[in-house]
This record gives structure tokens, C-alpha cells and sequence, in this order.
């Protein structure tokens, strides 16, 4: 859990009002890691490892393009000075990660054949599945299509192995 500094409204808890949590798996030992709403990064209790809460984004597909939309700001997007450093330093990293992601995503998303729309909606859900991951798409991922679906994994694998190749 982050360490916060004293004097920031928004880190009392008399003034939070939204106590829900929040699960997100960890990238690295696939634990479940729970969050409150004050929390975007805490300690995976298994591995140790640093997991990030990313706010779910609607991830759009239309007319051929992705679009992101419904990200809510928050006051570590333009303050953090309740946090320490580090942890403010690793957040933001973690948002530029995230962007990068965001960026590459598009790329591959435009390199589908409109009429494979089964490869974009699959795509879509592997990217949300995969967002704490270091990846585009967590190989975990693929291994269940892979069993589920091998048609499908086929047409994934392809597209996203031309996509690496030209990155």
C-alpha cells in the first residue's frame, strides 16, 4: 500500500465516501489482489510484486478505429504530493505504461481485416484481461483460446505475430 503523507482531504477517510473494492490479478504470480477505492497501487501479498489499479476504460470499435473512453481523472493525475515519491514516481510510469500500451493496441487493432471482426472482439477483451501485464496481451490469454477456440487462436496468433514483427 502506498504511503501517504498527512494534510490531503482527499486521503481521509472522513471524507471518503466510496469504500468499494476493487480486484485486479497480478501480473506476475496471477494472485487476486484486492484494492479500496483510495488505492492505485499496492504489494501483491504472494509475490511482492508492485500491481497497479487501472480504472476500467470502454474500449470502442467503430468504423474500423478504437476508441477509448470513460477514464475517470483523479488528483494523482495532476498532484500527488499525498504520496511518497517513489510510489507517485512508479504511478506515473505506470500511466505512460498504460498509454504506450493504449498506442501499440491501436496499431495492431488497424493491421485486423475489417471482416475479422471475431479476431477484434477477442482482441479487445485480451487487452482488458492483460492491462497490468507487461505484454500487450498476457500469453495466458492465448493459451485459453488456444484450447478453446484453435480457429480463432489461429487468426489471433497470426495477426498478432505480424504485428511484433513490424513493431
Amino acid at each position: 500500500m502506498p504511503k501517504f503523507k498527512a494534510g490531503c482531504p482527499g486521503q481521509n477517510a472522513a471524507y471518503l465516501k466510496d469504500f468499494n473494492t476493487n480486484m485486479a490479478l497480478c501480473p506476475k504470480c496471477g494472485y487476486e489482489v484486492e484494492f479500496f477505492s483510495d488505492e492505485k497501487k499496492i504489494k501483491c501479498p504472494k509475490c511482492h510484486n508492485n500491481v497497479f489499479k487501472i480504472n476500467p476504460e470502454i474500449i470502442k470499435y467503430k468504423n474500423g478505429k478504437i476508441i477509448f473512453s470513460g477514464l475517470e481523472k483523479t488528483c494523482l493525475d495532476w498532484c500527488g504530493g499525498c504520496l511518497d515519491k517513489k510510489d507517485y514516481q512508479d504511478i506515473l510510469e505506470n500511466n505512460e505504461r498504460i498509454d504506450r500500451k493504449k498506442e501499440d493496441f491501436k496499431i495492431l487493432i488497424d493491421s485486423v481485416d475489417k471482416k475479422d471482426s471475431d479476431v477484434v472482439e477477442f482482441l479487445i477483451e485480451a487487452f482488458q484481461k492483460s492491462i497490468n501485464h507487461t505484454k500487450l496481451i498476457d500469453q495466458k490469454v492465448f493459451e485459453i483460446l488456444k484450447r478453446k477456440k484453435p480457429d480463432l487462436f489461429i487468426k489471433v496468433r497470426n495477426y498478432y505475430l505480424n504485428f511484433l514483427n513490424t513493431s
